[in-house]
């Protein structure tokens, strides 16, 4: 993710404003299916469907903290509500 004052020459993905779902947690990716799970059980239950890829951002990792206990991923999932 870029912000405005980055300098940047290579190429730019950009991804449209969607609804989706979102959570963050602490420590390593072996954490990330549990995340997973929680995500899923409460895409089930708003009755939500998954519109498309989920992302795994890293905001905190081994370039801010040697202390792995302390690294924090995104995992954000595109949903709609789902016609009935």
């Amino acid at each position: 993710m870029l912000d405005k004052e980055d300098s940047f020459s290579g190429k730019v993905l950009t991804t449209p404003p969607q609804l989706g779902v979102v959570t963050r947690f602490k420590g390593l990716h072996k954490e990330a299916p549990a995340a997973y799970t929680k995500l899923l059980e409460f895409i089930s239950a708003n009755n939500l469907e998954i519109t498309d890829f989920s992302r795994e951002i890293t905001l905190i990792d081994s370039g801010f903290t040697s202390d792995q206990n302390l690294y924090v991923t995104e995992i954000q999932i595109p949903v709609r509500q789902k016609n009935e």
